[in-house]
């Protein structure tokens, strides 16, 4: 249901939420992360979820996919093509926004496209080192994209299997 709205095959919504929280509606990670979608409480405060509301499965996908939609508004102009615009999303949801838009000025600015991940990636990859994160492009400093890196391939990795195994109607 929720996937339709953000025009994504449920298959890749579902690999996010397995890639979060393994299913389970109750996780909670060490940084504060909470539910299906892992949100941030105050993330699901800005999308429309109370303290108490992000605890239950439907207000908490549907919070996570409000977030993705904005995520995607954000991309669409400056990454048109669909493929490459949700690897994107999907790194900006796991690192956040700011640092994914680091990383693509820091590819514009070494001539490389900031609208291919493989590309935007390795900067972000090396956003960890001081010649990076203190270059005059970046704004939001330092940041370990190792993980989202491996988030990035592991949604899509599982998402590809999701296809492999499933029918896109169920």
């Amino acid at each position: 249901t929720y996937s339709t709205e953000l025009n994504w095959d449920w298959r890749l919504l579902a690999a996010l939420i397995y890639q979060e929280s393994k299913f389970n509606p109750e996780s909670k990670s060490h940084r504060g992360a909470i539910g299906l979608m892992q949100l941030m409480p105050t993330t699901a405060l800005l999308f429309g979820a109370d303290s108490v509301s992000i605890y239950k499965p439907a207000t908490n996908i549907e919070v996570g996919v409000k977030y993705l939609k904005w995520l995607e508004k954000k991309f669409m102009p400056i990454v048109p093509n669909k493929e490459e615009r949700i690897k994107f999303v999907l790194a900006a949801y796991n690192i956040g926004l700011g640092h994914v838009i680091d990383a693509q000025l820091l590819a514009n600015k070494y001539g490389k496209d900031m609208t291919k991940w493989d590309d935007v990636k390795h900067f972000l990859l090396n956003k960890s080192l001081p010649e990076f994160y203190k270059d005059s492009v970046v704004q939001f400093g330092y940041c370990e994209g190792v993980e989202t890196n491996n988030y990035v391939s592991g949604v899509i990795d599982l998402y590809m299997h999701y296809k492999n195994v499933t029918s896109k109607f169920w």
